[in-house]
């Protein structure tokens, strides 16, 4: 038997949640409505209700199909202009009609969802043709965390999550440790729910807490990940690191003062498309930047700008944190002109955990939510996900997620066997976690999180591939995860949660550069310029990635289009 001094707890659950954002949030209440007897339990890095990558510092807008819209309608748009058939089509519809019954269990949550003044039907941008949104106030994190605690749930802050564990190819429990005093976390339950976000390589500062944990723990267990090749959205952002509002694309012009969108643009988008993108970046090579943004001109072109998107519902939090966010980023944005330049803002939008309709992994005792396996739900298809060019689809995502997955996590863990740990393998994970905390120097670690950044973040990785440049950025995560071993937390534990954050962080850039390298033509977000054309006959697949005896290997699945309502 291997040492396990110091072990000095292992913490039980019936259902341990893994992330106290939105989704986690989400699931804990939902499966206590189900089963008020059920233990859960979620652990969090940061603070439960106060984290999360977006849902509480975002525009708070939910993506709705109301009553109003036409189910079939919206399905065959997405699939035409925005997943280019790499949906699965049934978890697209079943996404759809679900967010109508979300939107009235958030309200039983105490959660406000802005509705017309009569309190009837929801208080909507009437822009959208195919589908609706509403608003609810950023208070809601709050909400849902006093109504999870009012039900029983427990709460374990500040410990970061590092590895799952499994036994006979389930997984059974969790590992990680304090990130305040370093205390080893032991967890073990019969149904686990990783809800801990995206991966978003720390790039852009809003979305800088979504490193990837509970995705690189999910593929060392084993788990598969489907459409990692989407891993690349860009906002459009002023220098300053401060992303411009929805619609932008609408409002550039480059330095001769010619109107970009007729060039880059369908006549309409629902959000960003990559051929914006690839237009600021080609106008700048040939000359014509830089590329400089017109808000007048937004108003003009984008009627949800001139609804004023973010500030449309009174919302006191929402406006509250806005206006601090804008008043701070327009302290330090680099240009106060009246027509600011722009730049592609890299945000990531890693989300690929493999899920069934019923949100569970291809690891037996483990599902995933929310921005963890947005897109390897396969139901965003072609599209970074969140918000896979859909606003408000991130928020009602986790939510949906959350929601699909109780019914089977409640059933699993009412019936399901007491789990087993192996003690032996609690031990070496624990050795690993700790290890680089034996280090007295090295190299430092923040030094290696900006080079994994420039090894994701440049439109020539990320936006515009080829063979040749996506094998040169993958050299460069290679080389960090090669200096790994070399890196030194100078004994503080936050540095050692940086550490174990960028190793997730290199992983998820391997992920996604292996499927990229992978995927042999272009269909929406993924360019390959040595693959410049859709091809339906050989790449209507999904790319499957999975760790092998530690060896990364790809696979394809083929679309089962026969028994889908739609064919491209």
């Amino acid at each position: 038997m291997s040492n396990t001094e110091n072990i000095d707890e292992i913490v039980t659950a019936d259902v341990l949640i893994i992330g106290g954002g939105f989704a986690g949030l989400v699931a804990a209440n939902k499966i206590k409505e189900l089963n008020s007897n059920l233990d859960v339990l979620i652990v969090e890095k940061a603070t439960t209700g106060h984290s999360g990558a977006k849902a509480n510092k975002g525009a708070g807008v939910l993506w709705v199909l109301s009553e109003d819209d036409d189910a079939d309608k919206f399905v065959k748009y997405h699939l035409d202009n925005i997943g280019h058939y790499l949906n699965d089509q049934e978890m697209l519809e079943k996404f759809a009609y679900t967010s109508r019954d979300v939107v009235q269990h958030l309200e039983k949550w105490g959660i406000q969802i802005m509705r017309e003044d009569d309190g009837g039907k929801l208080a909507r941008i009437a822009e959208f043709p195919l589908w609706s949104l509403c608003g609810v106030d950023l208070d809601m994190m709050d909400k849902l965390r006093k109504a999870a605690l009012k039900q029983g749930v427990k709460m374990v802050n500040k410990t970061q999550v590092v590895e799952l564990l499994t036994k006979d190819g389930a997984v059974v429990g969790a590992v990680g440790f304090d990130i305040t005093d370093g205390s080893f976390r032991v967890f073990k339950a019969k149904s686990i729910i990783m809800a801990n976000g995206s991966c978003d390589w720390m790039v852009t500062n809003m979305w800088s807490s979504a490193r990837g944990d509970g995705i690189a723990a999910a593929y060392r267990a084993g788990a598969e990940m489907r459409n990692a090749e989407y891993s690349n959205f860009y906002n459009i952002g002023l220098r300053g690191n401060h992303s411009c509002q929805v619609g932008a694309q609408y409002a550039l012009y480059n330095k001769d003062g010619e109107y970009l969108a007729a060039k880059y643009c369908k006549d309409w988008e629902p959000d960003i498309d990559i051929g914006i993108i690839l237009g600021m970046e080609k106008e700048v090579m040939e000359g014509k930047g830089p590329i400089v943004f017109d808000e007048t001109e937004l108003f003009v072109q984008n009627p949800l700008a001139a609804g004023g998107f973010l500030f449309r519902w009174n919302r006191p939090y929402a406006s509250k944190f806005w206006l601090t966010l804008f008043a701070k980023e327009e302290k330090y944005t680099a240009d106060h002109s009246w027509r600011p330049e722009v730049v592609p803002n890299f945000l990531g939008e890693c989300s690929p955990i493999k899920v069934n309709h019923d949100m569970k992994t291809t690891l037996p005792g483990l599902w995933a939510v929310g921005d963890t396996c947005y897109g390897g739900s396969a139901m965003a298809g072609a599209v970074p996900a969140p918000p896979g060019r859909m606003r408000g689809s991130g928020l009602m995502y986790a939510a949906v997620s959350s929601y699909l997955s109780c019914g089977s996590v409640v059933e699993n863990a009412a019936n399901a066997a007491e789990p087993e740990l192996d003690m032996e393998q609690v031990a070496k994970l624990k050795g690993e976690i700790y290890g680089p905390m034996n280090r007295e120097k090295g190299k430092n670690i923040r030094e290696y999180i900006f080079k994994l950044k420039e090894a994701v973040a440049p439109p020539r990785y990320a936006a515009r591939k080829n063979q040749d440049r996506i094998e040169e950025a993958m050299e460069m995560v290679k080389e960090i995860q090669n200096q790994l071993p070399a890196m030194c937390p100078e004994n503080d534990w936050h540095m050692l949660g940086l550490y174990h954050d960028l190793s997730n962080m290199a992983l998820c850039a391997e992920i996604y550069y292996t499927a990229a390298l992978e995927r042999k033509e272009s269909r929406g977000w993924h360019y390959r310029e040595d693959y410049p054309e859709r091809d339906d006959d050989n790449w209507l697949k999904w790319i499957i990635i999975k760790s092998n005896n530690g060896k990364m290997v790809t696979s394809t699945e083929d679309i089962p289009m026969g028994s889908y309502k739609f064919k491209p």
